[in-house]
């Protein structure tokens, strides 16, 4: 009896031994389990994009300026362009920076014959989009301002670039796919011209002048395909005539050679 009794505590003692290494490798386990869900979750997550900048407030002379350029738009379209330049004057005075200010001014003079001035003012715009735009890479309006701006100052390339990118934030407007045509046609690019036409008319169908230049910009487009096939085939004349001279030249060389002299 008393030699029963310590085997009995031994066994019991094993038997604890074993519950406990099971719950504690099964704890462990479980434990691994959960960490690994954790961290293939966390790899798999999407990241958070970061929100757009809100745009900062304007101050009370910005929004005099606004309010001033607004009235010499409507000046401008009355015909009243001494007076429309005058608003535009007085809200660059209070926003030196206001991108459309210029653009509009440089209009306005223009429209009274001086050049010079325009030209200046078109370039300010610009510099001033050029900054804008930085910070504000959805407005669609700005680029397409931008874009008729370049086109004032002969950088058609330039022009074209803004406008594509007018047409890329805002896809329903006729105005701006017609202004990107008429770019698109100084620098001969006519089949895009014609395909930017065609949208500008989809989208308005009484735009009479964008039915217009399509059908100039389509006479173009055949006209540089005649150009290219006789620009082929000359190339072609000439390659042949350089293959015949080869030829000729070979021959030549042929026939002049002395012959072998005779063995005494």
């Amino acid at each position: 009896m008393r030699l029963l009794v310590p085997v009995l505590a031994v066994l019991l003692f094993g038997v604890s031994c074993l519950v406990g290494c099971r719950s504690a490798s099964r704890s462990t386990e479980t434990t691994t389990n959960v960490t690994t869900a954790a961290a293939t979750s966390t790899s798999n997550a999407q990241p958070t994009p970061e929100p757009e900048p809100s745009p900062t407030p304007l101050t009370s002379e910005q929004n005099e300026a606004r309010t001033l350029l607004e009235q010499g738009k409507e000046q401008y379209r009355r015909d009243r362009d001494k007076e429309a330049a005058e608003s535009f004057q007085k809200a660059l005075s209070l926003d030196p920076d206001f991108a459309e200010a210029h653009f509009r001014l440089g209009l306005a003079y223009a429209a009274q014959g001086q050049k010079e001035e325009a030209e200046k003012e078109y370039e300010k715009a610009v510099e001033a989009y050029k900054k804008y735009n930085r910070t504000n890479q959805k407005d669609a309006d700005a680029f397409f301002n931008m874009g008729l701006a370049y086109g004032k100052l002969g950088k058609h390339d330039d022009a074209v670039k803004a406008l594509k990118q007018a047409v890329k934030l805002q896809t329903e407007d006729g105005d701006m796919y017609y202004e990107l045509g008429i770019e698109l046609s100084k620098i001969a690019q006519y089949q895009e011209a014609v395909t930017a036409f065609q949208k500008a008319i989809e989208l308005d169908p009484d735009n009479y002048r964008a039915t217009e230049a399509l059908d100039k910009a389509k006479l173009g487009a055949e006209r540089i395909k005649v150009l290219q096939k006789r620009q082929e085939e000359l190339l072609k004349r000439q390659e042949a005539a350089s293959r015949r001279a080869n030829g000729n030249s070979l021959n030549g060389n042929a026939s002049t050679r002395p012959s072998p002299s005779a063995t005494p």
